[in-house]
């Protein structure tokens, strides 16, 4: 009774440790980007006039893809799983035919991508919520997930 209790006193003092050290530090090296919701983007979808300055890359299918990003060209984009597009027709037709077969994902969402520094470095289009985003300010490099998560069914039968 008495290595029972011991035990989970110090399966607590573990986790609180993990909790105030670790998880902190690991938040502090400041390389989580995120998105933000942007009228301004759909507006330029809508318009045809993205930034041709921008580089292009979807994920997915080539005819029915998850997601479309637009990266600012300082930054090094990490394209596995990404294809390039160009700016142009090719550009529209990809964010026109993306994937909405995720299940209560019923609209398309154009978003920003924020640096931790709060600067605006990419543009996402996708049925998708949105992702992870990764961001070295420091070496301009910028890494975002894919954001198609399968399915898993657990059936033993």
């Amino acid at each position: 009774m008495k290595n029972d209790r011991i035990h989970l006193i110090l399966q607590v003092t573990a986790c609180l440790f993990l909790v105030f050290f670790f998880i902190p530090a690991g938040c502090g090296l400041n390389t989580a980007g995120h998105m933000k919701h942007s009228p301004v983007v759909m507006e330029q979808y809508r318009e045809k006039l993205l930034p041709k300055q921008f580089s292009y890359f979807y994920c997915g299918r080539e005819n029915l893809p998850y997601a479309v990003v637009g990266i600012d060209p300082a930054y090094t984009f990490e394209t596995k799983f990404w294809f390039p597009i160009e700016p142009g027709p090719e550009l529209y037709r990809k964010i026109d035919h993306l994937s909405n077969l995720e299940s209560g994902q019923n609209r398309m969402y154009a978003r920003t991508i924020i640096g931790p520094a709060g600067n605006t470095i990419g543009m996402w289009f996708s049925f998708y919520y949105s992702t992870g985003v990764i961001v070295d300010d420091t070496n301009y490099r910028i890494q975002v997930f894919n954001p198609y998560k399968p399915k898993v069914s657990r059936s033993f039968f």
